[in-house]
Parts: C-alpha cells; sequence; structure tokens
C-alpha cells in the first residue's frame, strides 16, 4: 500500500512539474513569435498574445500547487524563523499551520467545486482565441485547489510521523520543547 501510495504521489509530481514546465515553455516561445511578428515581421496576429497568456495562467495555476506540495511560502517561513530554531517546535508548528491551512480548504472547498460544475455545464469561449474555452482556466484552478488539498495532507502525515519519531527518539517534553 505504502509503494503504491508513493508512485501516485511520485506520478502526480511528474505531471505537476511537467504541466508547468511545459506551459512555461510554450507560453515562452508563442511570446517570442508574437515579438518576432509584431516588431520585425509587421504582421499583427492577435491571438497569439491571448493564447500566450491564457497557456501561461495554467503554468501558474499548477505552479501553485507546486508551491504547496515544497512548504515554500515566504511568510510562513519567516513566522518559522521567529519561533525558534528547534526542530520539535517547528515541526509542530507546521502541523499546526498545515491542520488549520487543510481546515480553510475543506471549508472553501464547496465554493470552488460549484463553479468547476458550472464551467463543465456553460463554456466560456475565448475573445481573440475563438476556439479557446477560457471554461478550462476554472477547471485548472479547481484541479489545483484539490492538489492543494491533496499536498497538504501528505505534508501533514509527513510532519506527524517525523514528529512522532523525534518525541520517540528525543527527549521527554514533546509538544512543546
Amino acid at each position: 500500500m505504502k509503494k503504491a501510495y508513493l508512485s501516485f504521489f511520485a506520478l502526480v509530481t511528474f505531471l505537476e512539474d511537467a504541466i508547468a514546465s511545459v506551459t512555461l515553455m510554450i507560453a515562452t516561445i508563442l511570446t517570442v513569435a508574437q515579438i518576432i511578428n509584431r516588431y520585425w515581421l509587421r504582421i499583427e496576429i492577435m491571438w497569439i498574445a491571448d493564447l500566450s497568456l491564457y497557456i501561461f495562467i495554467i503554468g501558474a495555476i499548477f505552479s501553485v500547487a507546486i508551491t504547496t506540495r515544497m512548504e515554500s511560502h515566504v511568510g510562513v517561513d519567516l513566522f518559522l524563523e521567529l519561533l525558534g530554531k528547534r526542530e520539535k517546535t517547528l515541526k509542530f508548528t507546521k502541523i499546526v499551520i498545515n491542520l488549520v491551512s487543510l481546515t480553510i480548504l475543506i471549508m472553501v472547498l464547496p465554493l470552488f467545486y460549484a463553479f468547476f460544475l458550472r464551467s463543465l455545464r456553460f463554456a466560456e469561449w475565448g475573445t481573440l482565441v475563438r476556439w479557446f474555452n477560457t471554461s478550462w482556466l476554472v477547471q485548472c484552478v479547481f484541479v489545483m485547489f484539490v492538489l492543494n488539498i491533496f499536498h497538504v495532507i501528505h505534508n501533514t502525515v509527513i510532519h506527524i510521523i517525523e514528529f512522532y519519531r523525534l518525541c520517540v527518539g528525543g527527549t521527554k517534553e514533546c509538544p512543546s520543547d
């Protein structure tokens, strides 16, 4: 079971990284093509800029899930550094922060789910890129939201296991050093 979960986690990680990097590359290529068209060839192709923006947004949305997976939040990191350098205190604080974050995410989940269902029922087409269904952006936000919940749960469980190991192998005082 553990091996299957770790394989699933590796697959999710790979897909997130792939989507974020491929969309960034495509958006960069489209932007360069737009610059070449506009300034060197003097041919204005309006939909390239919109398509580039839409693709970049999709990559940025998945980057949020990657940031959650890696627990990279500058404000939270600064807060944790102010609390001290003790490993048990940091682990315990990360558990509390993750549990609060998870509670907030779960409370907001019905709202995101309603927007997601609406985007499935009603297509919203782009203005300049007529064939681009901008409902995909809402759907990507929902997928990112679900990935955030998944990563917060994963990270919390990892921190709980590590905190437990510190307490069992460490000193007598566990919850508050």
